[in-house]
């Protein structure tokens, strides 16, 4: 990538001007004090060549006349002690520069890899559903961590790199005015030896690119495999994993190794190659140019000096190259984000649920669906206010994208979606979403107290609030019965409750709000027949003691027979509505899925939900 480009691309990511411009000045200064610290060396050879006589090499040199000149005005004895003392104090206050360089570098790659880290984020959970549909959280992961400690310390080098190249102009500089002639030959000449060098490297972007795709490849499959750990123990194929992961670690390994062994010969030929031409260089200064021997000296010092330095800004140039991919893939990811972020909506703030919803032809279709089909095809339904309504149908029938549809979280394709008549675009989004709680099949519990997971949706819940919700759904006994009760540690993933006891835990999170509207997605799939029955009880006791609209995702259908209003959908359409009792006088899907489940019968089908 070109100068241009990468100064856009580091732009886009971040990186201030005002943070190159203290880097550089740090860099420059040291160079600077660097080049005057090297530059004493000559004086400390002439004068001791000169045996200490000062008026002699003043009469022969411009530069020790103004030496001398410059020593009696401020009041200086110009001496072997002064000269070298001179040459120290240089390099000393580089040395006081570099650290500083050092220091703000290293600030900047912390502060902009927090800053892009906190960007991705906010722009992830920010992203319509349909990004996080297709989405690898495994390589969402990689690229938070390896991939960008990659990409930031690339940029970072690449701004050494830039002081690299200046510290080797003032060397050129300084060994120009010592023989332009010599300068000029060894300059082209080394040109000539990096050009070489860097067009051997050509194909270290492309593996650049492999390691990155081969990173994706171990956190993705890492990721996926650690959040299916009870499914991998229970299935007995431990062994098959671990075989599957030691092909991406080798992967990962290869590619990483092949990367380097190119960077790792480049490092090899640098220095014989440059100490070929400095020796090639000595043998032309001292039999065609007759150049003195203090000259020599000084040349080959400074020219020795630089071979390192060279050396570096070839491996900074190529390391960069070879981590391009991953600041590219940062800068992907951000404008992913970015083009996927969900609207804002309208200007109008959603308050309260005075009537009721209403889908009026609402059709949806997931991207990129298989065969092209509607996820809901027409839907008109009417979903009354403090009233429970179930949704109810086979796997596949549209229950969850319906669900995904009140609080927005999806925008059909065509229809309409009212509040009270108004047109779900014409509400701010975060004030439709602030209206709507929702408890999950699979409570996500972190490991919080139980006070602190409650208060999950209400940051700023009081402990009476934390009480009242938790009462309300019946946890507030159990979480009592505990030996440090609201202040007891719930473990990762709930460990220390039972399923009953986390959904209804986290039934209390999405009360302690009092949204109007509460959505439940199959909370009793998971339960036995006794906390099933508890679940119903609590139900029972939101419908009685509040005014809170609930709708409800039915596995088991004898969770949501109490339902005011039960809509069966099938293949995305409405199949049937209608309470419990006309349903099953109607016949139909509902009915025969509802004996199934109840049937003495062992041998009677049971009918998905």
């Amino acid at each position: 990538m070109l100068l241009p480009g990468f100064i856009s691309l580091a732009r886009r990511l971040g990186y201030e001007p005002r943070w190159v411009v203290m880097i550089f000045s740090l860099q420059l200064c040291a160079v600077l004090f660097e080049g005057v610290g090297v530059s004493m060396v000559l004086p400390i050879l002439e004068f001791l060549r000169a045996g200490g006589d000062t008026a002699v090499l003043a009469t022969d040199s411009r530069m020790w006349r103004w030496m001398v000149d410059a020593a009696v005005t401020i009041g200086v004895p110009l001496n072997l002690i002064t000269l070298m003392s001179g040459a120290f104090i240089a390099i000393l206050i580089r040395q006081a520069f570099m650290f500083a360089r050092d220091l703000a570098t290293g600030w900047v790659q912390f502060e902009l890899t927090r800053r892009l880290r906190n960007q991705c984020f906010h722009d992830f959970i920010h992203a319509d559903l349909g990004y996080h549909d297709r989405v690898s959280v495994g390589e969402f992961v990689n690229e938070l961590t390896t991939e960008l400690l990659n990409g930031v310390g690339t940029m970072t080098a690449a701004a050494d790199f830039l002081g690299t190249i200046v510290l080797v102009c003032v060397y050129v500089a300084i060994v120009f005015l010592l023989s332009p002639s010599l300068t000029i030959m060894a300059v082209l000449v080394l040109l000539a030896v990096s050009i070489l060098l860097i067009r051997m490297m050509r194909g270290n972007r492309f593996l650049g690119e492999q390691v990155t795709q081969a990173n994706q490849k171990m956190s993705g499959f890492l990721v996926e495999r650690l959040k299916a750990i009870r499914l991998v123990r229970l299935s007995g194929v431990e062994a098959l994993e671990e075989a599957a992961l030691g092909k991406h670690t080798l992967e990962q390994r290869d590619r990483l190794h092949a990367r380097n062994k190119v960077l790792a010969l480049l490092g090899v030929l640098i220095e014989p190659i440059v100490l070929v031409v400095a020796f090639v260089l000595l043998y032309v200064a001292v039999n065609t140019l007759h150049m003195q021997m203090e000259t020599i000296l000084v040349f080959f010092f400074i020219l020795l000096r630089l071979i390192p330095i060279v050396k570096t800004a070839i491996l900074q140039r190529q390391g960069y190259i070879a981590n391009l991919a991953s600041i590219e893939i940062i800068d992907r990811r951000l404008k992913e984000l970015v083009s996927r972020r969900d609207p804002s909506g309208g200007a109008r703030i959603f308050e309260k649920l005075a009537q009721g919803i209403t889908f009026k032809n609402v059709t949806f279709h997931y991207e990129g669906s298989a065969d092209g089909t509607a996820a809901l095809e027409n839907v008109t339904l009417k979903i009354p206010v403090a009233k429970m309504t179930a949704l109810v149908g086979p796997s596949g029938s549209g229950k969850s994208t319906l669900v995904d549809l009140l609080p927005r979280l999806r925008t059909p394709q065509s229809g309409q979606i009212l509040y009270d008549n108004v047109p779900q675009g014409e509400f701010n989004i975060a004030s439709l979403r602030s209206a709507v709680s929702f408890a999950p099949q699979q409570p996500q519990i972190f490991n919080v107290t139980m006070a602190e997971h409650i208060s999950l949706s209400k940051p700023d819940a009081s402990m009476d609030e934390i009480v009242s919700a938790a009462r309300l759904a019946q946890a507030d006994d159990f979480i009592r019965a505990l030996p440090e009760g609201y202040e007891t540690l719930l473990g990762e993933g709930g460990s220390r409750l039972s399923g009953g006891q986390c959904q209804r835990l986290d039934l209390a999170r999405a009360l302690v709000r009092r949204a109007p509207i509460l959505v439940l997605d199959e909370p009793t799939a998971n339960l036995d027949a006794e906390a099933e029955a508890k679940f119903r009880s609590v139900l029972r006791a939101i419908q009685s003691e509040t005014d809170i609209t609930i709708v409800i995702i039915g596995h088991r259908l004898s969770t949501v027979r109490a339902a005011d209003q039960i809509v069966v959908l099938q293949d995305g359409r409405i199949g049937q509505i209608g309470t419990h009792d006309v349903l099953m006088r109607k016949g139909g899907w509902y009915a025969s899925a509802f004996e199934s489940q109840h049937s003495d019968n062992p041998t009677a089908p049971f009918v998905t939900t």
